[in-house]
């Protein structure tokens, strides 16, 4: 069996990496690259610095308690995101 490249946003699956480049720039699909993953996967994917929740998954993963990471969880769904990562409203056009 082939080894197969598998697009992370609509699952469809390229025999070879051009292939699979040239199905991204057509379709214009997005894939993150945060290093939350060591390859290319979905924005907002469990361990995707995008997902709000990313902090206590990683927590998880590199061996703290259960007791530690519920408190992250419970940190992070009680406190706001900074205000550099709120959405901002778009401003009325000066012209």
């Amino acid at each position: 069996m082939a080894f197969l490249f598998r697009c992370p946003e609509c699952r469809t699956r390229r025999r070879s990496h051009a292939l699979f480049t040239q199905h991204l720039r057509e379709s214009g699909l997005k894939v993150c690259i945060c290093g939350g993953y060591h390859y290319q996967h979905r924005p907002g994917s469990p361990y995707c610095e995008r997902n709000p929740q990313s902090a206590a998954l990683l927590a998880s993963r590199y061996g703290a308690s259960d007791e530690e990471v519920a408190d992250i969880a419970l940190e992070l769904a009680l406190v706001p995101p900074p205000a550099a990562a709120r959405p901002r409203k778009a401003m009325a056009c000066p012209f």
